[in-house]
């Protein structure tokens, strides 16, 4: 007849401490944590996207209706989640977990989204270069300076430079492209502090920076700044034509956004009368590179109902595992190979390259 008013007791003690213990497990899981997720994201069609604008002076273009049978992919990226979805990825094959201190490196979210946008508006220009070329059009290219891609958190440079800064002078001397860059640290030794006037992502005033440059590992006396750095380039093109790629950001559906200006720009379909998944970034002189995350692209293509899927060389094997056999996968190199893999499912194909 005593137990229960023990256990009543035992209860008013426990009870609350109990609580608290749930409360803090649901306030630690929805925190944010130090990790970033990647997982399947969309698989959308790219041609309607695409919009060719009429101007005064440019030239007479007839523009092909847009099909729904070229989709660009994406990976769904979630930058510190919470734990709560952390774990749901240690118990999910189709979410990828990593520390976030390799993806971000010295960007905050912010920065490391802002960039992202960034090389999104610059593979955009980088297709539309490609593909007006490859049909016989001037585009007229004047570089601008020298843009940072990634800065090695590592080197005493990062205290100083960004990803996403456009380095336009160095030691009083202009920079344009990424060879004046490179000129100006070769012609310095390591522990050298390098002036350098920068414009900040989003901005367009420059400002004045010491970068102390080190040695390269590999090359002792060799001096490094430790960036991963490319040409920014500004363009005239003799036809407007936009692309609506909303928050998206990244450079790997670079040559998607090549196939499907073409595809509206010329008779025919160049996807033949399947649905055609494409990642990877198209380059100046129209090669194609590689992006990352494309196991989980190979399973939005799936999802979306893709038969091919074009993917850069150095990730064809693992696209191939990703796919297993649910659709055929082909390695593309270049913004020809890509047109030979579409003809040879049975796309239109394109007329020879302009001389």
């Amino acid at each position: 007849m005593t137990a229960a008013p023990r256990l009543s007791r035992l209860w008013w003690v426990t009870g609350p401490l109990l609580a608290l213990i749930v409360g803090a497990v649901v306030v630690v899981a929805a925190l944010p944590t130090p990790y970033v997720t990647f997982a399947p994201g969309g698989a959308r069609a790219v041609e309607p996207l695409v919009t060719v604008v009429p101007a005064d002076g440019s030239p007479e273009v007839d523009v092909d209706p847009a099909t729904d049978d070229l989709l660009y992919l994406t990976v769904s990226t979630s930058v510190e989640p919470s734990g709560l979805y952390v774990l749901r990825g240690l118990f999910d094959d189709a979410i990828q977990v990593e520390p976030s201190s390799g993806y971000l490196g010295t960007q905050s979210r912010d920065e490391s989204r802002k960039l992202n946008l960034e090389l999104m508006t610059d593979s955009q220009d980088k297709a539309r270069k490609v593909a007006l070329e490859r049909l016989g059009y001037d585009v007229t290219a004047t570089p601008q300076g020298a843009f940072l891609e990634d800065v090695d958190p590592s080197v005493p440079a990062a205290a100083v430079l960004r990803p996403g800064m456009t380095v336009v002078g160095a030691e009083g001397e202009p920079v344009r492209t990424r060879d004046d860059l490179v000129d100006a640290i070769e012609a310095a030794e390591p522990g050298d502090d390098l002036d350098l006037e920068v414009v900040p992502l989003g901005e367009r005033t420059p400002e004045s920076v010491e970068a102390t440059l080190t040695e390269r590992p590999s090359q002792p006396g060799k001096a490094v700044l430790g960036v991963s750095v490319a040409d920014r380039v500004s363009y005239e093109f003799p036809i407007d034509i936009r692309i609506d790629s909303g928050k998206v950001g990244g450079p790997s559906a670079g040559l998607a956004f090549t196939l499907a200006i073409l595809d509206r720009l010329t008779p025919g379909r160049l996807t033949g009368d399947g649905r055609v998944a494409v990642t990877g970034t198209i380059e100046l002189d129209g090669s194609v590179g590689p992006v990352g995350g494309v196991q989980h692209k190979a399973r939005a293509a799936i999802r979306e109902g893709a038969e091919l899927m074009l993917v850069p060389p150095d990730e064809y094997d693992e696209a191939v595992e990703a796919a297993d056999g649910r659709l055929d996968v082909e390695a593309v190199a270049s913004l020809d190979d890509a047109l030979d893999a579409l003809a040879a499912h049975g796309g239109s194909g394109l007329p020879p390259a302009a001389d």
